[in-house]
């Protein structure tokens, strides 16, 4: 008999959605006759209302980030009816595919399908699990028939007690991620491989799945440093941004390689010195996994900004506020390669790369099924 688990996600920002695929894929790879299927409850639920709220996402981080703070704070004050309505908006899909699908276990990667599974509990009562994927607790998270809460540091432990969860219903596994992270690379092949050069720094910069980020300032500012490095830009799905870099290449000083959506970000990651990016949850749990420290630019406000206080408090990171500053710290970071090595170390001593495989071990304990044993 198949034991089948159901990770729900949402398509606000990237990151609920990778963390959802990597507990498919490790559920499936440790559980003997294991199912896994991972639904973007969102657009299942409601493709153009999906489409409205991911798109609005992104204009609000990008040109309002102030409204986006303060919406983010208000959220800060539990409301009972604005989780009630999130819930009545989704309750009929969800009990139909529950119906349909009938899983033995349910982990949820955003907050919004945590508050359908919870609400639906009495009628449907199967072991669920709620993974925050950042690194500071929210209320928008705490939902009361929740089996495990799985965090990304020891420190959240506190933070979900004070919002009334039971200590012994948080786990501190990291935020899964694939499985590629825990992979190792010889960085000279490795760089061969990607016709990278070998003897200089290499900054990696990205700007998220719909580069959303103040690229040219932070190239702007890369200009002005003198000495050797090499840049690799990723510009995710965004081409019209690719397009008008690879036309701008000779206006830099520097080399400069220009991608577009990768699907081997962890070999990226792994040849470079320093990325230069926002601060998603994700984004922070990889770079951890391989040891690259993170230049956070501009995180949007809320739960980034909660990120990239996380990397500077444990010294595996640094937190610019404006463009200002960025060329300043860029250029003493390159000609302070013991202080980058010191940011490596410490990025790597953080890191979590088996956290999915963590995940599902917990959620298979207490359960009809015998725990999984590594």
């Amino acid at each position: 008999m198949s034991q089948k688990l159901l990770v729900l996600s949402a398509a606000i920002g990237a990151g609920h959605l990778k963390a959802a695929e990597a507990l498919c894929q490790t559920f499936e790879r440790l559980v003997p006759n294991g199912k896994a299927v991972h639904l973007d409850f969102l657009k299942y639920c409601g493709p153009r209302f999906s489409r409205l709220i991911e798109e609005s996402y992104y204009f609000i981080t990008k040109y309002m980030a102030g409204i986006y703070r303060l919406l983010y704070e208000i959220a800060d004050k539990p409301d009972a009816m604005a989780k009630r309505n999130q819930i009545l908006l989704a309750l009929r899909k969800y009990r139909d595919f529950i119906h349909e699908y009938r899983p033995d276990l349910i982990l949820s990667t955003h907050f919004f399908p945590a508050s359908v599974v919870s609400h639906y509990y009495p009628k449907y009562p199967v072991k669920n699990g709620v993974i925050l994927t950042d690194y500071e607790a929210h209320p928008m998270w705490v939902y009361p028939n929740v089996h495990c809460f799985f965090v990304a540091h020891p420190g959240m432990v506190e933070e979900l007690v004070h919002l009334g969860v039971p200590a012994g219903k948080v786990r501190v596994t990291g935020i899964p991620i694939r499985p590629e992270f825990s992979h190792d690379f010889v960085l000279e092949k490795l760089r061969a491989e990607k016709g990278v050069p070998e003897g200089v720094p290499v900054l990696l910069v990205m700007s998220g799945g719909n580069a959303i980020g103040p690229l040219d300032e932070v190239l702007a500012s890369l200009n002005q440093i003198t000495g050797e490095f090499y840049t690799i830009v990723i510009t995710g799905k965004n081409e019209k941004v690719r397009r008008e870099l690879e036309e701008r290449r000779d206006q830099f000083r520097f080399p400069l390689k220009v991608l577009g959506y990768v699907e081997d970000m962890h070999k990226w990651m792994r040849l470079s010195d320093l990325l230069i990016s926002k601060a998603g949850g994700l984004t922070v749990s990889e770079v951890l996994a391989v040891g690259l420290p993170l230049l956070v630019v501009k995180p949007t406000p809320g739960q980034e900004e909660a990120n990239a206080r996380y990397l500077v408090e444990y010294q595996a990171g640094i937190y610019v506020k404006n463009s200002e500053e960025l060329g300043s710290v860029l250029g003493e970071l390159l000609s302070n390669r013991t202080g980058l090595q010191e940011l490596k170390k410490n990025a790597l001593m953080l890191g979590k790369p088996e956290a999915a495989t963590a995940v599902i071990q917990e959620m298979m304990k207490e359960s009809d099924y015998p725990p999984i044993f590594l």
